[in-house]
């Protein structure tokens, strides 16, 4: 007799794909009213063609997902130029805009005077022909002295009516007390927002919703094993993907139907 062979995790509690991953995938983004607060000022600021705009929020607190998903929304419009940086390299301003212009698929000059006329060109280039340029910085805490102020250089590409290019830069706290040293580039943000955690209902929403996007819709995580992982993880985004993935592992191994809170509470140990 063939040995029996071993239920899947995702089989178990009757999943499509693993709805616990700390990678940001767009699709997984539960939109809190503060995250949809964040989104619909920065779209505002990027239609509206206002510049920058700056997004704060701690370590795991859902700022990569959220500018992936401005980067999905801005890719698939064809009246959008998008560049997505992440982990932005801080060696040098030159650096930096060669970064930009590679993205934009432009030459590479030798000066930076030279990389900053080929790249306003193709601004304009862009602007007139009806497309909005979008430049997206993740992790933006890397960013130091000297690419701030090609950031606020950046900023002084304009029409007579609208700026030609569009900057969201998102990064962790610090990022507020560098740019609190760079107020000739803060005092051109027409849009500042802060990602907080999560509150207890708003943990649950998330974990229902991930494990829906997942493929289930019957309850999975126990009442009380929410109140656990909301606890525990203190609402910080990141840390609770990270205690349900661990939590349900856990499940599965003891061949669990439901997530119970002892489990969490274990799980938490664990990790």
């Amino acid at each position: 007799m063939s040995a029996t062979k071993p239920v899947s995790l995702l089989d178990k509690f009757g999943l499509e794909i693993t709805p616990f991953s700390v990678s940001p995938d767009p699709k997984f983004l539960y939109q809190t009213p503060q995250h949809k607060r964040a989104l619909g000022q920065i779209r505002f600021t990027v239609q509206d063609r206002q510049g920058l705009a700056v997004l704060y929020g701690d370590v795991g607190m859902g700022k990569s997902t959220l500018v992936r998903k401005l980067y999905d929304l801005y890719r698939g419009d064809n009246s959008h130029e998008t560049v997505l940086l992440t982990n932005p390299d801080p060696t040098s301003a030159l650096q930096l805009l060669k970064r930009i212009t590679d993205a934009c698929d432009l030459p590479r000059k030798r000066s930076r005077l030279d990389q900053m006329q080929e790249l306003e060109a193709f601004l304009v280039e862009r602007f007139r022909a009806g497309k909005n340029t979008v430049l997206l910085i993740d992790e933006a805490q890397l960013l130091r002295g000297e690419q701030f102020e090609l950031i606020r250089q950046l900023t002084n590409f304009e029409s007579s009516t609208s700026k030609l290019i569009q900057i969201v830069l998102a990064g962790q706290n610090n990022l507020r007390s560098k740019l609190r040293l760079k107020r000739a580039l803060l005092s051109r943000a027409m849009t500042i927002m802060t990602l907080d955690p999560l509150t207890l209902d708003e943990t649950q929403s998330m974990i229902e919703f991930r494990l829906s996007v997942a493929g289930r819709s019957a309850p999975l995580f126990e009442t009380e094993a929410i109140t656990a992982v909301y606890k525990l993880s203190k609402g910080i985004p990141r840390e609770i993907i990270k205690l349900c993935r661990s939590a349900l592992t856990m499940a599965a191994i003891n061949d669990l139907d439901t997530v119970p809170d002892d489990v969490v509470g274990y799980s938490s140990d664990e990790n």
